[in-house]
């Protein structure tokens, strides 16, 4: 159990990539601003590490991975203080099917980091290797 300031966990699930409405089931206690945290609840924001995540048949990856890989090759890759391993991790628990729905919404995530780093952006481009992340991701669960 963890005990700290609300500010704190707020930090921590952007840092990984979270909302603080989708990890409040892991609050055990609040009293004013201090809060009690269970961090082996399963909505707590963990850290996406080389272990996770795992797509449904067991396998390491999903469109989150492949999208970090594909984005690794073209020069880009997750810096301190980005939502970039949280956001992948999201992908990888959605799975390609749902990924390839809210593609626009995939785009956009990628669209506001371009912006943060202070780099062009351009959506067609973004969406075609999003759309190849996710054809990698179902090519790799069809293998398993």
């Amino acid at each position: 159990m963890i005990v700290c300031d609300k500010k704190f966990l707020e930090q921590r699930c952007d840092q990984r990539g979270y909302t603080f409405e989708e990890v409040e089931p892991c609050i055990i206690k609040r009293k004013d601003n201090m809060l009690w945290v269970d961090e082996k609840h399963p909505k707590y924001p963990h850290a996406a590490d080389d272990e996770k995540p795992l797509v449904p048949n067991g396998k390491k990856g999903g469109p989150g991975t492949e999208l970090s890989n594909l984005l690794k090759k073209l020069g880009l890759s997750a810096v301190e203080g980005c939502k970039c391993k949280g956001r992948a991790q999201k992908m990888d628990d959605w799975g390609p099917d749902i990924c390839e729905d809210r593609i626009n919404e995939i785009v956009g995530w990628m669209e506001e980091e371009a912006r943060k780093r202070k780099k062009w952006f351009v959506r067609w481009p973004a969406k075609t290797v999003v759309l190849l992340a996710i054809k990698k991701a179902r090519k790799a669960q069809k293998l398993a």
